[in-house]
């Protein structure tokens, strides 16, 4: 729950926070709309696909959402996502030019900094053959050098921490038959915030709602997220690995 909690958690803050961007599919309700075919015959996906709409031009956007405690397996999981985004880049001409977002909670714990989006990262990581997760997705197959100058431009990788997760708007679509007392309980793993009573008269409020109790199917609503409560997996302190 805590996993697909950060999932909708990163989403509502992306869609809020980048003007033109409205994500369209996730991997929990529509999977075949955002997975593929690595190159050994093993079947990937991403977390979400949305589209950057800036002026009259529109991207399409693959992203995964990794949540954690700490980022200790946090770079493994970013070399597999490299991976996924050369396959499905390269592989599927319909999507040699889309975006390729890696969002996650924690710094990562490794030295690399900025340099994680470069081509050395980049060409470094699709060549080492040793890397089991990666090469379930690349297989065999040529890398080219020219193509990964490419993606380098196209990977975009988001921190957004608890506390300005709990700082600032989601922006979250309403689906059919929920209550603010469901998004909520989506929103924090399972467990509803505080004060629900006055979480949900200040959210009607802000966002001109007769009454919390009636929310319109299809419509958008700004609220604010309150953190995490649930304790974190003990072993390596990851969240979810969707």
């Amino acid at each position: 729950m805590i996993g697909s909690a950060y999932h909708h958690v990163f989403i509502g803050a992306l869609e809020a926070n980048i003007r033109g961007f409205e994500n369209k599919f996730s991997v929990y309700k529509e999977p075949e709309k955002t997975s593929f075919q690595g190159r050994n015959g093993n079947t990937f996906s991403f977390d979400f696909c949305g589209i950057n709409r800036q002026g009259w031009s529109s991207t399409e956007v693959f992203g995964e959402c990794k949540g954690y405690s700490k980022g200790t397996g946090l770079l493994a999981d970013f070399r597999a996502f490299v991976a996924k985004a050369y396959v499905t880049s390269l592989d599927y001409k319909r999507h040699r030019g889309d975006f390729f977002w890696f969002v996650t909670n924690v710094p990562f714990a490794c030295n690399e900094g900025s340099g994680l989006r470069s081509v050395e990262f980049l060409r470094r990581t699709l060549a080492d053959k040793d890397n089991p997760q990666t090469q379930q997705v690349l297989g065999s197959g040529h890398i080219d050098d020219t193509f990964v100058h490419d993606l380098a431009n196209r990977i975009g990788v988001f921190i957004l921490t608890d506390s300005f997760l709990m700082t600032t708007d989601l922006s979250y679509e309403v689906l059919a038959g929920e209550t603010l007392w469901s998004i909520l309980k989506k929103l924090h793993g399972g467990t509803s915030p505080a004060g629900f009573g006055a979480v949900a008269s200040q959210i009607a409020q802000r966002n001109g709602l007769e009454s919390p109790d009636k929310l319109l199917s299809g419509s958008r609503i700004r609220l604010s997220w309150s953190g995490m409560r649930r304790s974190w997996a003990a072993e390596d302190g990851a969240v979810a690995k969707f």
